[in-house]
């Protein structure tokens, strides 16, 4: 390459990055939550690996788990904890069923009535409107090519189970890596998200839990 080009090179290519931060700047919440809507249309499988933490405000403790994450489209989720949390959550037609293998337990929960296992599904699939219809959105600007949305419940519902959600969205998949959930009384969730895959076949079959024989069932 000729020296003289290489100067004009590089300032093209800082032109380009200065351009795209700024573009990202000023994305604003309804053309964020447009895109997170336009990427849960593309994809109808997805794979990820998570870890979580739970911050109890009272005791000063974390607890740590982590695990994987299978959605299907349209709503059906599993979250399978790793050992020695051997949890795992089944979410479909507007409920969950959380499996307790060691106390042998099956938990079945309307994600109508319990809002804060249901939030579990937010950032996945969920359209504009949806979101809207339930919490005020405010964003802001991330690190690393991040968008920060802070959703606050509209009702006195959703309220009554957490007082805020804060969602870190990749601006490439549009997909959470990060969720922290802030709790009424003061614990704090937080979901990181890795190591997404996409588009491979699952069957509807593996989002249907039966029961173990044994095992008890829990309605609330």
């Amino acid at each position: 390459m000729p020296r003289n080009l290489l100067p004009l090179l590089l300032l093209a290519t800082a032109i380009s990055l200065c351009w795209r931060a700024s573009d990202a700047a000023h994305l604003d919440t309804e053309a964020i939550l447009k895109k997170m809507e336009e990427a849960g249309r593309r994809f109808t499988t997805l794979q990820a690996d998570f870890r979580q933490e739970h911050i109890y405000a009272l005791f000063d403790e974390k607890r740590v788990s982590s695990g994987t994450i299978l959605y299907k489209k349209p709503g059906a989720m599993i979250w399978k904890y790793n050992p020695p949390d051997n949890t795992t959550i089944y979410l479909k037609e507007r409920r969950a069923l959380i499996y307790l293998p060691d106390i042998k337990q099956v938990q079945k929960i309307s994600l109508a009535q319990d809002k804060k296992t249901a939030s579990l599904l937010i950032g996945f699939g969920n359209t504009a409107a949806e979101i809207t219809r339930n919490f005020t959105v405010v964003s802001s600007p991330g690190e690393e090519g991040r968008y920060m949305l802070d959703l606050t419940p509209r009702t006195d519902e959703l309220a009554a189970q957490f007082q805020r959600l804060r969602l870190a969205i990749d601006g490439e998949r549009w997909l959470p890596v990060r969720s922290e959930r802030l709790e009424q009384g003061g614990d704090r969730t937080i979901f990181t998200f890795s190591n997404f895959k996409m588009g491979m076949t699952l069957k509807d079959e593996l989002f249907d839990f039966k029961v173990p024989e044994g095992v008890e069932v829990v309605e609330y």
